[in-house]
């Protein structure tokens, strides 16, 4: 064999070998189940998410728990809901999670008025911290409440064009491909089949799980610690300044939310409406309120001073009232629900 024909089976072999490498590479693109796959590492038994709550609580939890008795918790379907909350194969471009727009270290909410979505775009209105949205009585969500419940809500970010950008279909199919789903929808409901129906009840048992209750405002109720005078104080404002309409007529303790939309506290928006175009929103939490600015539905207040100042003339209170309810409100953070390992991110 010449020199030169043996050069061009060198350089056929090597041109072989090259699309042979990029297929693979497109199909590792294309389809994430044929590439190694970075496994959720999660502990041989399934963490607990039925907590036994303060006694102070159960009476309200109870009154007001959206959850619908085809979906309650359980702990392997929260495990589930947790993966899918946390796997960045729920987008596009596999590059976003829900827990991208609901951070755990800022009580599920997001640190920036509007959102980053798959492909760079901004959401149209300010994320809302998940805590105890289970106790939204209504079940509607949304700051529009255009969703009745938490299971159909849950889909709709997935599938909004800005957020993260997978339609329905394309969902099931690309989860199906996935080595790690199948044990766990046959954990969490008995059968490795995957489906829409599935996803949602998952993630909405996860969401609704996320409830906290170590805050030092619980160990008050609970008589393990005492409120500062400045604390105490701003509890009696937040309970009776300005009644009928006082902070708790829209914050009800102890979970300091309430199933009726009200106006957006002063903010005048004519770009956004709200409930059926009524200027009312959805109420959301106090819990943790200090650790998730900014506020409201467009992001517009920066701080919880600014709450009660300059940005809400119509809510303005003398300086140290302010302080007093600053310092009340610093009550209801608990700190231990940003690190809890049932509500961590299991890809890291």
């Amino acid at each position: 064999m010449n020199l030169s024909k043996t050069w061009l089976i060198i350089i056929a072999l090597c041109f072989t070998i090259s699309l042979s490498y990029c297929s693979k590479s497109a199909d590792t693109i294309n389809n994430p189940a044929s590439s190694a796959e970075k496994q959720p590492v999660l502990p041989a038994t399934a963490l607990n998410y039925n907590i036994s709550y303060p006694a102070y609580l159960q009476l309200a939890m109870a009154q007001n728990d959206n959850t619908p008795f085809t979906n309650p918790i359980t702990n392997d379907g929260a495990t589930l809901g947790r993966v899918l909350f946390y796997d960045k194969h729920l987008s596009q471009n596999n590059t976003i999670n829900c827990g991208s727009c609901h951070k755990a270290e800022a009580s599920f909410n997001d640190n920036v008025a509007f959102s980053k979505g798959f492909a760079g775009g901004l959401t149209s209105r300010s994320s809302m911290a998940l805590l105890n949205v289970r106790f939204y009585k209504s079940g509607k969500m949304f700051w529009d409440e255009r969703s009745l419940t938490l299971e159909d809500q849950v889909l709709q970010p997935i599938q909004n064009h800005v957020e993260m950008g997978l339609p329905i279909q394309e969902m099931v199919s690309k989860l199906s491909a996935i080595n790690y789903y199948p044990s766990l929808f046959q954990k969490a409901f008995g059968s490795t089949a995957i489906d829409s129906q599935k996803i949602a009840r998952a993630l909405a048992q996860f969401v609704r799980s996320i409830v906290p209750y170590q805050s030092k405002y619980d160990m008050v109720k609970q008589g393990l610690a005492a409120f500062t005078p400045a604390e105490q104080q701003g509890e009696n404002l937040f309970l009776n300044a300005g009644a009928p309409g006082t902070c708790a007529s829209c914050h009800k303790p102890p979970l300091f939310v309430n199933s009726d939309p009200r106006p957006g506290f002063g903010l005048l928006d004519p770009n956004d409406r709200g409930v059926n175009n009524s200027g009312n929103f959805k109420v959301g939490s106090l819990r943790n309120i200090a650790a998730n600015p900014p506020y409201f539905h467009n992001g517009s207040v920066a701080s919880l001073e600014a709450m009660f100042t300059s940005n809400i003339p119509a809510h303005r209170v003398a300086p140290q009232d302010v302080q007093n309810l600053l310092a009340f409100m610093q009550t209801l953070t608990d700190n231990q629900i940003a690190t809890e390992p049932r509500f961590s991110d299991p890809f890291k």
